[in-house]
């Protein structure tokens, strides 16, 4: 997608969110939402984002896309739950990132632990001492750190140990043919007991099945989200 192109979608604003519950697998009830950008100009926004190459483009879109998901959730019927935004680790590690977020969300009456900060994996993370010290900013303020995908990137497992997430996600990839294969089995087990030994919340994403459902819930996986439990939604 050209820079023009990128520009007036950012100019007209021409995108919205779609909200996928996240699920307590065993009360089968809402325990939050992740925001997921959408538009009619893009096809795939994982790919989307990472074609842009213009850093302030690229910073410009995603804070962007953080204030129409935060408006159009407070402005929704939804009455209890937290709200997962998904941000570059570029966008967090900027200066300014924490004191937006925090203006955002007290603009909208909202507490800051009913916002989770979600980092995505797509892109390489150049300073992390930068990344660290706004998460621990964002900390500060309130707000709930969330790892992506985890088990998807190079880097996921370490992020886990230098940001002390409050919150990791595993990646799709594991839940897969999850009645099948052991050592996806052992893996999500694995994680399950590092969660609790330091007091982390483990979602499952990928649930596309009864059977991954059931398996999921055999290992002791406690939170999920995927198709199978509930479809990307309009607040």
């Amino acid at each position: 997608m050209s820079v023009d192109v990128v520009r007036q979608l950012i100019d007209y604003q021409a995108f919205y969110h779609r909200f996928q519950p996240i699920l307590n697998l065993n009360s089968q009830t809402i325990v939050g939402y992740e925001a997921l950008l959408r538009s009619e100009w893009i096809d795939a926004p994982d790919e989307f984002f990472r074609s842009i190459q213009d850093r302030e483009t690229l910073l410009k879109l995603d804070k962007l896309s953080v204030s129409h998901a935060v408006k159009q959730f407070n402005e929704s019927d939804v009455s209890s739950g937290v709200l997962c935004i998904n941000v570059l680790p570029s966008t967090v590690s900027t200066v300014d990132f924490p004191s937006f977020l925090s203006g955002l969300v007290n603009d909208y009456h909202m507490a800051p632990d009913q916002v989770i900060v979600e980092l995505v994996e797509l892109e390489a993370i150049k300073n992390l001492d930068s990344l660290k010290e706004s998460v621990q900013q964002l900390k500060d303020y309130g707000f709930l750190l969330s790892i992506d995908d985890v088990g998807k990137g190079s880097s996921s497992f370490r992020l886990m140990i230098e940001l002390e997430p409050d919150i990791i996600k595993m990646d799709r990839y594991f839940t897969s043919e999850l009645a099948y294969s052991t050592l996806k089995q052992k893996m999500i087990e694995s994680l399950i007991g590092y969660c609790k030994e330091t007091n982390t919340q483990f979602i499952l994403e990928g649930i596309e099945s009864a059977s991954h459902l059931d398996v999921a819930r055999q290992l002791g996986v406690e939170q999920g989200q995927g198709f199978y439990l509930a479809e990307p939604f309009l607040l």
